[in-house]
């Protein structure tokens, strides 16, 4: 038998799934170790290897793929662990990296101070060269400034180089020409190139992708090598594949080619594994909620398709490559709970991660957290979690919240904890709005799919005041992003400038470019071994109307693009343009500003289904734990436990109740039932009035 191996590691817990072809799954976490990766993937795999009753050295022998999700870049950024890098840069425009467009993310609060530049002044070196809009060479390359650019580089010790020239998404030749000096120059330094890692129009974004891969490549390069040298040491020989930010998969020497691609790998596979479990019951317009220990990740998939973006801020660093809508908020499991200035009770962003963790997990944590407010509230046992695995200290808990929280605000502890709880929620509901509502969608045509280990305890109360009326809980969740690597399909993505009116351009450069971005992607995919049969090419316009700042990306159908296709084009930008922006205007003029290409490559052995681990046969009354008190409003209740795998599937129980699975705890508050389908996923929908 064969398996597939996805493997996640967040900033608390690093998550494995391990998928046969027969839709087998089982999974594993393990706390996240940056410092020692290897002891956390043995780890993990050797919890795998027990599960199914054989060595890790024989299990990874028929693991045909493993597809990996990482924070390594997202967390080297905000931490600003960056390499140390350099830039090279037409005359003039040294500081555009520092302009950044003159916006600022809060407009009219001066006392937000902007980024440090991923390159610092005195590294980023002009060049004498210029390229105009044509293309044409305006300046010829002085050759002898890149030569001198490489001698200060290798004296301050850079460790990777950015080369930014302007216009070189039209004419590529100058840039291409100092990439070859200062890999003569500087060899062993990789130099990454705009018109290769960004060819897409306006100066900021391309430059700041640029540096980004610059700051992010040695880091990134180190990681994959480690992770590559770790699993070969153990015996695996197959490919190992990684989560792009435009939620497809590539190879590791990809990846180090843009590293920029590798910014929220992790979250990025949630939205697939939302698609997964929603089809099951017949949704496409679904929306995931991962809440693990640091972090809330929210993400909306529209049409069974996953939205991506370009030019969006990430970490307040400018991103120009295609990246998956995902929002994320300081709100997981051990989001700290504080009192403000003003006397307000904050939930997050601070984080009190795996190490010391929760208050009640008695490792030295003293602060109050999401967790301690579930277990107070009597949501979580008080005595474990993850199955019984990991013993928990429910009284560390109850201090934690009294003395930090109830005693300064002179309230009882229990408002205190559902206060917490309350205030969390709200946080997560407004980010659901920020991601569907604020961009023009009904949130209640959609199902909410609830991933990572905390966000079942609080999908069902966002849900209730989204009016969203189901939740869908796989038995999976807590592996959520994990298992959607397993499942995610290789991805590409290209893009051509092209700067014309709408309904004046012309259709021979589009369709050229369009032939060339194919066969280029035809190219990879064969690389990649994937046949015509296996291959899905997606094609987009970025359009906006004349004097707009910015643009949306249509998707465009296959074939020759001709006067009755832009007709359909121009429709579909004017609905999308009142969706988003509440307004459409059919008599302006609109303006291509680049063509763009994803290049698909699916997988053979796709999976519609999963079985995980054995189904209970009992009843949901004869499946009782235990019961405790639980806190729901403002009144309390003596609620059933339910244990998940004793269940039988097709059984229904109303709340109030916790079911309490191997990883996660799903609470039902009253006026919701919930129910296990034969697919091993919980549906939890609100009651019949």
């Amino acid at each position: 038998m064969s398996y597939r191996l996805g493997i996640d590691i967040g900033g608390t817990f690093t998550d494995f799934v391990l998928l046969s072809e027969n839709g087998d799954l089982v999974v594993a976490k393990t706390p996240s170790n940056p410092e020692d990766l290897k002891s956390v993937i043995l780890a993990g795999l050797e919890q795998l290897a027990e599960e199914v009753s054989r060595p890790v050295a024989d299990l990874v022998k028929d693991v045909d793929i493993i597809v990996h999700g990482t924070t390594i870049a997202t967390n080297a950024l905000i931490q600003g662990r960056l390499a140390k890098a350099g830039m090279i840069c037409t005359k003039g425009f040294r500081d555009v990296l520092e302009l950044r467009e003159g916006l600022k993310e809060e407009r009219y609060n001066y006392r937000v101070d902007p980024p440090a530049p991923l390159v610092p002044r005195h590294l980023r070196l002009a060049v004498d060269e210029r390229i105009i809009a044509s293309g044409a060479i305006h300046q010829p390359l002085d050759e002898r400034d890149v030569r001198a650019a490489a001698e200060t580089f290798r004296a301050e010790g850079v460790e990777a180089v950015a080369v930014a020239l302007l216009w070189s998404v039209i004419n590529p030749s100058h840039e291409l020409r100092v990439g070859e000096i200062l890999r003569e120059e500087l060899p062993g330094v990789p130099v990454f190139l705009s018109s290769e890692v960004a060819p897409n129009i306006r100066e900021y974004p391309r430059f700041s992708t640029t540096a980004l891969c610059a700051a992010l490549g040695p880091l990134l390069s180190q990681y994959t090598d480690r992770v590559e040298t770790t699993l070969r040491e153990i015996g695996y020989a197959n490919a190992v594949r990684y989560i792009q930010c435009n939620g497809g998969t590539t190879s590791g020497s990809l990846l180090k080619a843009c590293p920029a691609l590798a910014l929220d790998s992790g979250p990025a596979a949630g939205p697939a594994a939302g698609l997964f479990f929603g089809k099951m019951f017949g949704y496409s317009d679904v929306i995931s909620m991962d809440m693990g220990g640091t972090s809330l990740d929210v993400s909306l998939v529209h049409n069974g398709h996953i939205e991506t973006s370009t030019n969006v801020d990430v970490h307040r660093y400018r991103l120009s490559v295609p990246k998956v809508v995902v929002n994320t908020l300081g709100a997981g499991g051990g989001s700290i709970g504080w009192i403000d200035d003003s006397g307000m009770l904050r939930m997050g962003p601070r984080s009190a991660e795996a190490y010391p963790g929760p208050a009640c997990y008695d490792r030295g944590g003293e602060l109050p957290t999401v967790t301690d407010a579930n277990v107070a509230l009597g949501y979580f046992s008080a005595d474990h979690l993850l199955g019984g695995r990991m013993a928990i200290n429910s009284s560390l808990a109850h201090q934690a919240i009294s003395t930090n929280l109830a005693e300064p605000l002179s309230v009882p502890e229990i408002e205190a904890a559902r206060a917490m709880y309350t205030i969390v929620n709200e946080n997560m509901a407004n980010e659901v709005r920020r991601i569907s509502t604020e961009r023009g969608y009904d949130v209640r045509d959609f199902a909410f799919v609830a991933g990572g280990g905390c966000s079942p305890a609080h999908a069902v109360s966002v849900a209730a005041a989204l009016d969203v009326e189901t939740v869908i809980v796989p038995r999976a969740a807590s592996v959520l992003c994990a298992f959607g690597a397993a499942i995610t399909d290789v991805r590409h993505d290209h893009h051509r400038t092209y700067m014309a009116s709408l309904s004046g351009c012309d259709l021979s450069i589009i369709n050229n470019a369009f032939e060339e971005m194919t066969a280029a992607a035809a190219q990879e995919l064969t690389e990649e071994g994937f046949p015509d049969t296996q291959r899905d090419l997606r094609r987009t316009m970025d359009i906006r109307y004349d004097g707009e700042i910015g643009e949306l990306t249509i998707p465009i159908d296959s074939g020759p693009v001709d006067a009755a296709m832009l007709e359909t084009i121009r429709t579909a930008f004017d609905q999308a343009h009142e969706r988003i922006y509440t307004f459409a205007d059919p008599n302006s003029g609109c303006q291509i500003m680049s063509l763009g290409l994803a290049a698909i490559g699916r997988r053979t052995d796709s999976i519609d289904h999963i079985q995980h681990g054995d189904s209970g046969d009992q009843s949901f009354p004869d499946a009782v734990m235990t019961t405790r008190t639980a806190w729901f409003d403002e009144n309390s209740a003596e609620i059933p436990v339910y244990d998940g795998a004793r269940v039988k599937p097709g059984e229904i129980a109303p709340g109030p109740a916790v079911v309490e699975e191997a990883t996660t705890t799903i609470v039902v508050p009253p006026g919701w039932d919930i129910r296990l389908d034969p697919r091993h996923v919980w549906v939890i929908t609100r009651a019949p009035a």
